[in-house]
């Protein structure tokens, strides 16, 4: 009998009221403990996703976190304002007519199809450029679809402008389209050679016709070509493959500076009138600042942020802007004429853009800036262009993009 009462007495805690309450509280205190805990958790997750889009989580992302962020550096330039993307354009076969786009994708080679042919002379098989062709101007270049299966067959044709001469080619060649109707050789670009695929009679008849002397289409081959002067390896820190383009793949230039250019020509006489920035072959072209032109000289890092709303995406590409743009006188062509001026813009350029005293540029004026991708997506005409970092270390040709 005490043995059943004992039993009894131990399992009337288990229905006192005061006992559940107590252990009620005690898992509700546990549960709110573990809800913390888990929340906590998955605020710190989505944190470091978010840090991800910038950097890879590691030892040193704290530093990769900082560069991805305006840094106004005691000394540098200001960080100037945002402002707009308000044109972008391609030139598919080096020295030869342009194409205005209004959206693309930016690789690290440059936007896509920019500089992926040029012409060549058969005799000594060097490129072809307006700065000894200034009618290489009127050869035009257009991407046209098949409407049956749009995107997929595009072509690039090749026109005299004035006239009934056309041809076309993939925009996108296979690598058995190539071998089947090209052949893989060798060309020379300012002093070096590379590879390239060269078209055959049937392609170059109505152009040999055009220059009156032998002459090549030819498409980038497979090895990779360097980029050039603040972009080479010992003054950026690492290779960085691009196609046709003279030094660089990609320019940037400011409505904000022709603009400035043309109101010092307008005071001229004898100076062509209201030039196009078409004339100066940059890739990306933003708005500015009408009150604060050139600024571009100072920039160092810089964001394009596109977003796109149809695809519910936002691209942010980062460019180092590693060099001034030295210039020749291919600005003096009329891209719609092919008619050199003797002397504008560059005699008014000399006045007042010989900014940049490394190596050959102390000799040239300096209109764009020559940039380098960090990494590759979507860029839309709209897009937004922040400046990340500024300097006012720019020398061309000589000092390293760590040193500015």
């Amino acid at each position: 009998m005490d043995t059943i009462q004992h039993f009894l007495s131990g399992l009337k805690p288990l229905f006192d009221p005061r006992t559940q309450w107590h252990h009620l509280q005690s898992m509700d205190y546990r549960l709110n403990t573990v809800l913390i805990l888990l929340t906590t958790m998955m605020v710190a997750f989505i944190t470091m996703a978010v840090l991800a889009n910038y950097t890879s989580i590691g030892a040193n992302t704290t530093e990769k976190v900082k560069e991805a962020l305006p840094i106004p550096k005691p000394g540098a330039p200001p960080i100037p304002p945002p402002t707009e993307v308000t044109s972008l354009r391609i030139y598919p076969i080096k020295s030869c007519r342009g194409i205005e786009i209004t959206s693309t994708r930016l690789k690290k080679t440059g936007l896509t199809l920019d500089r992926n042919w040029m012409f060549i002379s058969k005799d000594d098989r060097k490129f072809m450029t307006i700065r000894q062709e200034a009618s290489m101007t009127l050869i035009d270049t257009a991407i046209k679809e098949d409407p049956s299966s749009p995107g997929k067959d595009q072509k690039l044709e090749i026109s005299i402008h004035g006239t009934d001469a056309r041809v076309l080619v993939p925009a996108f060649p296979t690598k058995e389209w190539l071998d089947k109707n090209t052949k893989l050789g060798t060309v020379e670009i300012w002093g070096q050679e590379t590879d390239a695929y060269e078209y055959g009679d049937e392609i170059n008849k109505i152009f040999e016709d055009f220059f009156n002397k032998p002459v090549a289409l030819v498409y980038k081959g497979p090895t990779d070509r360097m980029v050039g002067v603040n972009g080479k390896k010992e003054l950026y820190g690492k290779e960085v493959p691009h196609h046709f383009a003279d030094v660089m793949s990609l320019q940037v230039a400011s409505e904000a500076s022709i603009k400035d250019l043309n109101r010092r020509l307008g005071l001229k006489e004898d100076a062509p009138q209201d030039l196009a920035i078409e004339r100066f072959r940059p890739n990306i072209i933003v708005r500015g600042r009408d009150d604060h032109p050139w600024e571009e000289d100072t920039w160092k890092r810089i964001r394009v942020t596109t977003t796109l709303h149809d695809e519910q995406a936002i691209y942010k590409l980062d460019l180092d802007a590693v060099a001034r743009c030295a210039r020749c006188q291919v600005p003096n062509v009329d891209p719609d004429t092919a008619d050199k001026h003797a002397k504008e813009p560059w005699d008014e350029l000399m006045k007042f853009r010989r900014v940049d005293t490394g190596d050959v540029a102390k000799w040239k004026p300096c209109f764009g800036m020559l940039c380098i991708p960090r990494n590759e997506g979507k860029i839309r005409v709209g897009a937004t262009l922040e400046v990340l970092e500024t300097t006012d270390k720019h020398l061309f040709n000589t000092r390293k993009f760590s040193e500015l």
